[in-house]
């Protein structure tokens, strides 16, 4: 009989594991326990995760269990993992960008958590780089892409030529098809509400926007089964994640969830408004802006009409928001 194949994915690494029909429960677990270097642990697998009943380990068999193909998270039980920050920026090798068009406030790690009992541990704020590629990157990471920025504008852009039909020049801010499509690529260029629109299409899952000023909740793609959720604050997207404990590594989070159920929305809602308490948005409408070109620096405006006609005007696409305190 054919081995059973099981990923088991720990805190520092990720590994597979062949085990057979016969072995008990607490064989299984053994093994986890030599191939992470964990001793205290609880599993979760399946879609979302739940935990594995560890009881009666020594008499159950595997086969019954129906683990074949399937990935286990060790989720360490010991609390040693606790505390570390989960406000980090997503670490994603890329050459140094020009002048960054906006840097995202930041808050305490305490503002970026919620706990989430029923969810069984925590819904986290994950803070992606300030590389005018926070869109893609944020949803990148639900779907599991590495160095995810230039893939995925390529896939829009390519999404849109596709359909003209859908994506027109009326849709697409009064842009012709290919000239949309080519901008979209360029490093430079913000993504919103058409991309997510692409992306839920492309990769068939619910997208949910969250707007941390207003608490409105923007959802792309309602007919689908699976949703993930994203934040914006105005002028940035960050991805929203749940993880089981505090200092589990970010390839550990949990990214999607069912779309018949709500619960995350509630909780996600919830951790914006305390994101919004912290004061973790922008007023696009009302906040004061410079041209970070070189040779335009001595550019002012106000709001997010200044910055498009400064843009129409020039080209220029590199903004910081000027502090008034």
């Amino acid at each position: 009989m054919a081995p059973i194949r099981i990923r088991v994915r720990g805190p520092s690494s990720a590994v597979t594991v062949e085990v057979a029909d016969e072995w008990t429960l607490a064989q299984l677990v053994a093994l986890i326990r030599e191939k992470t270097g964990v001793g205290n642990f609880a599993l979760k697998s399946g879609f979302p995760p739940a935990a594995l009943d560890l009881s009666d380990a020594e008499s159950r068999i595997l086969g019954p269990l129906k683990l074949n193909g399937d990935t286990l998270m060790v989720i360490p039980a010991d609390g040693s993992l606790a505390g570390a920050a989960s406000t980090a920026a997503e670490q994603t090798p890329e050459p140094t960008p020009p002048p960054k068009a906006f840097i995202p406030k930041r808050v305490d790690v305490d503002e970026t958590v919620v706990p989430w009992d029923e969810g069984g541990g925590y819904l986290v704020l994950r803070v992606m780089a300030d590389d005018n590629s926070c869109m893609f990157t944020a949803f990148g990471g639900v779907m599991g892409i590495t160095d995810p920025a230039a893939q995925i504008r390529a896939e829009v852009a390519a999404h849109i030529l596709r359909h003209p039909e859908k994506y027109s020049k009326v849709v697409l801010e009064n842009t012709e098809p290919a000239v949309y499509a080519h901008r979209i690529k360029d490093p430079q260029r913000w993504g919103g509400s058409i991309e997510l629109q692409c992306l839920s299409e492309l990769y068939g899952i619910q997208i949910c926007s969250i707007d941390v000023k207003y608490g409105r909740v923007d959802t792309y793609g309602l007919d689908k089964d699976t949703r993930c959720v994203l934040l914006y604050s105005g002028i940035h997207y960050d991805r929203i994640a749940q993880t089981f404990d505090l200092g589990l590594p970010v390839d550990m989070d949990v990214t999607q969830w069912r779309s018949d159920d709500d619960s995350v929305l509630e909780k996600a809602k919830e951790l914006a408004k305390k994101l919004k308490s912290a004061n973790y948005y922008t007023d696009t409408q009302t906040m004061a802006i410079r041209c970070e070109v070189p040779g335009c620096e001595n550019w002012l405006g106000a709001g997010q009409k200044d910055m498009i006609k400064h843009t129409k005007e020039t080209g220029h696409t590199a903004f910081s928001e000027l502090s008034l305190d």
